[in-house]
């Protein structure tokens, strides 16, 4: 149990949410053609009638999005937000209440405020010509390219009109300090608002929301490089990395000689190519983009803090402290260090800041598959709360691509995704985003036997049950060039694979591994640890002495400074570069799965290693070593490493296999439960006595130890 949190953030992790689409209004707020601010559906009894089956359920704790009251620049009326609140909460004293509120600019703010407006790199420079976009066809709204708000379906439903495709502004840059003082007038207004409402002692907190999709992702980051999306060129954007620059060298002078002799933002094209070779990925004598990424997530940081404080700050007005938090650290996308969320230890520190948040991963997420995140959740929750957004489609879902099959593979997907949550210490939501996901009352009976499980399980101090160790690193994410071929296999691939071992398996930050106790590890993984200084390089070869480690691709080359020699210090093997010459090899099979993760296998260069005295375990097509041990280190040169192959070694690690498949196991000191993928017929581990156990593919089995 995580001795660091407050009273209210143990409320947070231990008691589960239900979010509803109630009140999921158009972003930015726009008027429709009536004046007023649009809402997708205004279906309130259906959402009302959902919300009550949830509670009824022991789903007390709900979140929808609220309307913020921002209207236009410098007007404010909370008429949708009253409807939002009196939809859900009237005669419901019972439901407490959370909601997501958004602070995106309303369009005309940037017509008015052109300096502090984001602009994509093929977008104007003038400040005349900025405003003259704002509001038009070339105003991009979502920060992507579609044909309107995506919703998905559901009666009532409000069809957008406006396509929006071809901007070349996006709406506030995340570093305009100006917008962050609007927002805060904002938020405060809204806060006042609501303790003044009569469901005042029903709000808990708030989740404050902004950028793509109220994720907290800087505009265009999920756009094709081509597009020019990724990157602010506004004016104010490049002023204030020119300052940054300043600062952080101490003159003009010095910030020009690191960057280059020029203080303009590196091009989208300069943050991800070449990458021909190992200098050239890891961004060798490139001082400049590694300064870009850690200046977006430093002022996307500054302004969670400021939100989050203000939300802290107005706790007296509802006579309890109020929960704030975000969602953030989006590591595992191809994009984070371009989206701003790589500043994952300051807001660990952060005072203000009670939980992060993101919905599931959506890789390898239907019944049979691992599930996962979108960020090292397990190692936010040693100080902050986690809470997992379980966006799982159930089989009532409207559409067919990437639902459950049936009523059984629903089931499995409730079951899992609680399980995994509850033995990795982190709080949730149940999300109907699809209006309808749980809409049988054989599902809200699942509902309610994973909430008393819940209930049950609070009065037991958890323990985690892995012996294997997963490390991820953010400092190395913003320590090289952008690569969706190498993001596609160390951050998805690779972990999904591990967690269908077999076994249960932790997920810790490499920072983590120098103040948390690895005792109980017997084989640890690092998926993207490239940057290791020599003192870390010393202690974590003293602290891994007697373990089995994986070491995967380049680990180690950044010590700070890139040097191929760096690889052998810690490995002890030597690494050398392979001509990719045209191959497409990236490790794994390029099997699809239920989400189209953009996959381009050829953007990062191949290596080898020296395999002399070392077991081989896999070979590239052309008979160079691709994965081998020697002794108790193994190197992979790209991740190739399947489920088999690591329950192999953790075998060899001496790891306790609880079940001797490629299966998910999600477990701790008071629960296991058992995901696999094919037919299962044998016999599981529990607390060291083994049972006999029959479970279809993409079922399940929960035990209560």
């Amino acid at each position: 149990m995580n001795s660091k949190y407050s009273e209210l953030q143990r409320q947070l992790r231990d008691t589960p949410f239900f979010w509803s689409r109630l009140g999921f209004c158009y972003d930015p707020p726009r008027a429709g053609a009536d004046g007023k601010q649009i809402i997708f559906s205004r279906e309130f009894d259906e959402y009302r009638r959902v919300c009550r089956d949830f509670a009824d359920a022991g789903v007390r704790w709900q979140t929808t999005i609220l309307h913020s009251g921002w209207v236009a620049d410098g007007k404010y009326d909370y008429t949708l937000c009253d409807e939002t609140l009196d939809a859900l909460l009237d005669g419901n004293p019972d439901i407490m209440y959370m909601p997501r509120v958004k602070l995106n600019v309303p369009p005309d703010w940037c017509k008015n405020h052109p300096e502090d407006t984001f602009v994509y790199y093929f977008g104007p420079r003038e400040a005349d010509e900025i405003a003259a976009l704002a509001t038009t066809n070339r105003h991009d709204y979502f920060g992507a390219d579609t044909d309107g708000y995506s919703v998905n379906g559901g009666k009532g439903v409000w069809r957008d009109d406006r396509v929006n495709r071809g901007g070349l502004i996006g709406l506030q840059s995340f570093s305009s300090r100006k917008w962050v003082e609007d927002a805060s007038e904002t938020l405060r207004r809204l806060l006042s608002h609501l303790s003044e409402s009569k469901y005042r002692k029903q709000i808990i907190g708030v989740h404050i929301a902004y950028g793509m999709s109220g994720e907290t992702n800087v505009w265009g980051v999920w756009s094709p490089l081509g597009d020019g999306h990724r990157g602010d060129f506004g004016i104010n954007a490049r002023r204030n990395f020119a300052e940054y620059g300043i600062a952080k060298y101490g003159s003009r002078e010095a910030a020009l000689a690191a960057w280059g002799g020029s203080l303009e933002p590196p091009t989208p094209l300069e943050r991800e190519a070449p990458r021909e070779r190992l200098c050239e990925l890891f961004l060798s004598g490139n001082q400049k983009v590694r300064d870009y990424f850690e200046f977006t997530s430093a002022t996307n940081a500054d302004a969670i803090e400021a939100y989050c404080k203000i939300v802290k700050d107005a706790s007296g007005l509802f006579g309890r402290e109020l929960a704030a938090g975000v969602f953030y650290g989006y590591m595992y996308l191809p994009q984070s260090p371009n989206a701003g969320h790589l500043a994952i230890e300051r807001l660990l520190d952060s005072p203000y800041v009670d939980f992060m948040s993101s919905p599931k991963g959506y890789f390898r997420c239907l019944a049979g598959d691992p599930g996962g995140e979108q960020g090292p959740s397990e190692s936010i929750a040693l100080s902050k709360v986690w809470l997992d957004e379980i966006d799982n489609h159930t089989h009532l879902d409207r559409r067919p691509e990437g639902r459950a099959r049936d009523m059984a593979e629903s089931k499995t997907l409730l079951w899992r995704e609680a399980t995994k949550n509850l033995t990795h210490g982190q709080g949730f939501w149940w999300m109907d985003l699809g209006e309808g996901w749980y809409d049988d009352p054989e599902l809200m009976h699942e509902i309610r036997k994973l909430t008393e499980l819940g209930e049950r399980l609070k009065s037991k101090p958890r323990e985690s049950a892995a012996e294997i160790l997963l490390v991820v690193d953010e400092k190395s994410l913003g320590s090289m060039s952008i690569s969706y071929g190498l993001n596609y296999i160390l951050m998805y691939q690779l972990h999904s694979e591990l967690k269908l071992c077999g076994a249960p398996v932790d997920t810790l930050r490499f920072t983590d591994l120098f103040t948390q106790p690895l005792d109980n590890y017997k084989l640890i993984v690092f998926a993207n640890c490239f940057c290791v200084t020599p003192d870390e390089r010393e202690r974590l070869l003293e602290l891994t002495a007697d373990k089995l480690v994986v070491w995967h691709y380049a680990a180690g080359i950044l010590s700070p400074e890139f040097d191929i020699d760096n690889y052998r210090k810690l490995t002890g093997f030597r690494l050398r570069e392979l001509d990719r010459g045209g191959s497409d090899f990236i490790g794994y099979p390029r099997e699809y799965y239920n989400n189209s993760h953009r996959r381009e296998p050829n953007d990062f260069p191949l290596i080898t290693f020296d395999a002399d005295g070392a077991e081989l375990l896999h070979r590239y097509p052309t008979g160079e070593p691709l994965a081998a041990i020697r002794g108790r280190v193994c190197v992979a040169a790209a991740p190739c490493l399947n489920a088999a192959d690591f329950r192999s070694l953790a075998r060899r690690a001496g790891v306790d296999i609880l079940c001797d498949a490629d299966c998910t196991v999600y477990a701790d000191n008071r629960i296991v439960g058992f995901f696999p993928r094919e037919d299962f017929h044998g016999q599981v581990r529990l607390g060291g006595r083994k049972i006999a156990a029959d479970i279809p593919a993409h079922g399940m089995k929960v035990f209560e130890l």
